[in-house]
């Protein structure tokens, strides 16, 4: 029994010796690919925010712009009373904006890059939509993800994860309205 005994804590102790060095090479691995594994946690929860917004959405539509060619909308969302163009953008780093300035500004690291105005588009992108469904309540929003910050403060027409308009969550049910289930109906066809 007594050697029994010794082969039994031998080997006992070689599990906790292999238990801890896995443990320990496990933690490792997490800790080098710490960032790695946040981004993808960020993307996630975006994805997730985004495909939770609004009652319904159609995604990736070809809309006509009444001047005979069409452009893509990122996303269209069903609220109870109208209908919301949302426009996904991947700018990271920091953006100075304003609503009525030509260009807006990102800032990475000590760079800085112009791009132009995106709520020009889309304020172009809601207009052709209003005038495919008069009647129907349309707004829109620029979607930024979590790797952008505003340190001079946003449009409102400009959302985050962190800063979405109850009306556009999905927790907010209300009756859609029949002219709006109309008209969505209609989207969905394009």
């Amino acid at each position: 029994m007594n050697d029994l005994s010794q082969v039994n804590a031998q080997l006992f102790a070689g599990v906790e010796l292999i238990s801890a060095v896995s443990f320990f090479a496990i933690a490792f691995i997490f800790y080098l690919n710490r960032i790695r594994i946040k981004q993808s946690w960020l993307l996630f929860r975006t994805q997730y925010c985004l495909n939770h917004l609004g009652l319904e959405q159609i995604s990736d539509i070809q809309i006509p712009d009444g001047l005979g060619h069409h452009f893509t909308i990122d996303r269209l969302l069903l609220r109870h009373n109208g209908i919301t163009l949302l426009v996904y953008k991947k700018y990271p780093g920091k953006i100075f904006c304003a609503s009525n300035i030509d260009e807006w500004t990102q800032m990475l690291g000590q760079k800085s890059y112009a791009f132009k105005n995106p709520l020009f588009e889309l304020d172009y992108q809601i207009k052709a939509i209003s005038a495919l469904l008069p009647d129907i309540p349309i707004d829109g929003f620029l979607f930024f993800d979590h790797s952008t910050a505003f340190p001079k403060g946003h449009p409102e027409q400009v959302m985050h994860p962190n800063l979405i308009p109850e009306e556009l969550q999905r927790n907010n049910r209300h009756q859609v309205e029949t002219k709006v289930m109309s008209a969505w109906k209609k989207m969905q066809d394009f």
